[in-house]
């Protein structure tokens, strides 16, 4: 090798380096080699490879857009360090990610990238960490793309050729100004102008549709509204995609947005494999993707075609808590996540979510003040922590984090939903709406400010509204058990049981392990006097907790319907039971509490047990149960029944001594 000689496009270098080999794979970019007897330096993104420590820096060095493309595809060898290789080549590639997203205006995915960057170890702590002692378990592959090929070449020589019309597109689109520069990108031919013009153009027909949209909940706002830019852009996509071996990931991920918008979910889901096959690195790619997932069984079909790759373990974390059914991922995922990305906020709220879903909410909230307390100015789930704050009825906290976010941005619709939350806990029901409609304005599918004002309108008695917000909801993210059972409620009120049956049972499909789901399943069944299905529905919600005196009473109660004395008296045993452990007060008994006792003394009375029976009516009268002059009646009837009952056995004591 000479020192200080220009290698092209598509070079391998090669170089052995105090006894260890180093291999670099690079497309589209021009490497220097500088007159150095220790070091290589590679430019965008460049590395330096130190021959004494062996190891290596990822250098932030500016780059320049006529630069035809970054390191497309590398790997690096280094003696036995390959946990150390792990974390560099990462860090390499989410830089690489936040630039690739940057250029196309996919601002969210640029976000991710970057703050997935910032959760990770610092470069030189994980080199002490590394070089003293080095970790196992790191099995992931975290390559991007594959080597260079021709036709990725003649796509560099495009975006080279395009750069002036790329530059003035890309400073029209972060204008806003959409059609403006898609017009501008007509003609051209690399993949990212193309992206860039049909990703304008659907921004435009989004932008669009919201123009021409009635008022939130008007008269005329029915939702059905499309973006009238879809037609011609999944044509122009599938012309450009289909029947192609190798395809941009960015276009794949683009066609999956638009099939999933005509409802086209198995075909959207399959466009979206192909992306993050492609390039796994668009967390974009990895969202549009889970929100295509209908449930269990498809995300079971699903898992098997995606990538070994850690971006897939971040996408397991994600839409498992979508399906509210993370708690396998997190255990399985989040330990070695959490190595290589320690100060990674996601990773702290997938965890938040978890307890939050098992109703843990004091965690929950100590969780998310963490993460606000590092990071005071963000916005993202946000709104989840306020609804943690309100279940937990803390006003001042919720006072607090609503004036934060106000101060931080009002304009947000996370903003929005937090001051609607406020209002709601001091019962300002029509504030409350009044901020979950402007939540709504500032993004029609904001699903959490649909459930919330569908709430709302329920404590306003205001059910048609109520329906209509829910069903809004469900047409956003057909997953959100909320929305279903605050149907199934609405329709409860109006005692419409078959409709309110359907929605609880969509909600139980849901949540199959959420006791309230069941619980209003069994309920609705009961009001439909169908007690045999109400019995298998209560029998599910307790799930073998048998701390619910209420549905034990239910159960025992069903079982006296059918004539099933045995199971009704177990089941009431089982109540007097739960309520003594627990050490219930007077003040703490219910009409349930004193009915089952009476009825359990009766049982006892006619099997001839007084005593056993006296003993549940004086629980029942200590108690002091609603039903207590029931209770004294029946003790003083057994009183007379003892008393009879000892007058007879001396009767016959003195008969048979005659």
């Amino acid at each position: 090798m000479v020192m200080g000689m220009e290698l092209g496009i598509g070079c391998i270098l090669e170089l052995s380096a105090g006894g260890c080999f180093v291999e670099l794979h690079l497309t589209g970019c021009g490497i220097t080699v500088p007159n150095s007897k220790s070091t290589i330096v590679v430019l965008l993104p460049s590395f330096i490879v130190d021959s004494d420590s062996l190891y290596c820096i990822v250098y932030r060095t500016p780059t320049s857009f006529a630069t035809p493309s970054l390191t497309a595809h590398y790997q690096l060898l280094l003696g036995n360090r390959d946990n150390m290789n792990t974390a560099y080549e990462l860090h390499a590639m989410l830089l690489e990610a936040v630039k690739k997203c940057s250029e196309r205006g996919l601002v969210n995915g640029a976000k991710w990238a970057a703050e997935a960057l910032n959760g990770m170890e610092s470069l030189e702590l994980a080199h002490a960490q590394f070089a003293s002692t080095p970790q196992k378990g790191m099995d992931f592959d975290i390559s991007a793309e594959p080597p260079s090929t021709p036709g990725r070449n003649s796509d560099a020589a495009y975006e080279a050729q395009e750069v002036d019309k790329y530059l003035l597109a890309k400073a029209y689109f972060d204008c806003r100004e959409y059609l403006r520069a898609a017009h501008y990108l007509k003609g051209c031919k690399s993949y990212k102008s193309i992206f860039l013009r049909l990703y304008a153009t659907y921004l435009a027909g989004e932008k669009q549709k919201d123009e021409d949209a009635e008022t939130i909940m008007g008269p005329a706002d029915n939702g059905l509204i499309a973006n009238k830019q879809i037609t011609a852009i999944t044509t122009e996509l599938e012309d450009l995609i289909l029947g192609k071996e190798r395809n941009d990931a960015f276009l794949l991920y683009l066609y999956g947005v638009v099939l999933g918008r005509q409802k086209k979910e198995q075909d959207a889901v399959q466009a979206l494999i192909k992306a993050v096959e492609t390039y796994p690195y668009h967390w974009g790619a990895w969202q549009e993707l889970a929100s295509n997932i209908s449930g269990a069984d498809m995300l079971s079909a699903v898992l098997p075609t995606l990538p070994d790759h850690i971006m897939t373990k971040f996408f397991m974390m994600h839409v498992s808590a979508e399906l509210l059914q993370h708690g396998e991922a997190l255990q399985a995922h989040l330990p070695e996540l959490q190595s290589m990305f320690p100060r990674g906020h996601f990773l702290q709220v997938q965890r938040a979510l978890l307890v939050y879903n098992a109703r843990e909410y004091d965690e929950a909230a100590g969780i998310f003040e963490v993460i606000m307390t590092e990071d005071p100015y963000r916005l993202d789930q946000a709104d989840v922590y306020s609804n943690i704050l309100y279940v937990m009825e803390n006003r001042a906290k919720l006072a607090h984090l609503a004036q934060a976010a106000t101060n931080t941005d009002q304009f947000r619709p996370e903003t929005c939903c937090i001051i609607g939350n406020y209002y709601s806990l001091r019962n300002e029901h029509e504030k409350a709406v009044t901020y979950f409609r402007r939540a709504l304005k500032l993004n029609r599918n904001y699903l959490s400010a649909w459930t919330l004002m569908g709430h709302e309108f329920v404590e306003m008695k205001n059910t048609h509204a109520a329906i209509e917000a829910y069903r809004r909801a469900v047409d956003v993210n057909r997953k959100d058990y909320r929305a279903w059972y605050g149907l199934g409620q609405t329709y409860e009120m109006l005692e419409m049981h078959y409709y309110a049956l359907y929605y609880f049972q969509r909600a139980t499909s849901l949540r199959p392990y959420d006791q309230r789901m069941w619980q209003a399943l069994a309920e609705c069944y009961e009001q439909l006097q169908r007690p045999a299905e109400a019995i298998k529905a209560y029998k599910r919600a307790l799930g073998g907790n048998a701390l619910a005196p209420t549905m034990l009473y239910k159960l025992g109660n069903l079982y006296e319907r059918l004539g099933n004395v045995k199971a009704t008296a177990a089941y009431f045993v089982e109540l007097v039971t739960v309520e003594r452990r627990e050490g219930m007060e007077a003040d703490e008994a219910t009409a349930e509490s004193g009915r089952a006792r009476i009825w359990l003394a009766r049982h006892e009375m006619s099997r001839g047990n007084l005593r056993q029976a006296e003993a549940y009516v004086a629980d029942a009268i200590t108690l002091n149960v609603p039903e207590i002059e029931d209770a004294r009646a029946l003790q003083r009837e057994l009183r007379s029944r003892r008393e009879n009952h000892y007058s007879t056995e001396i009767f016959a004591s003195i008969f048979h001594r005659l």
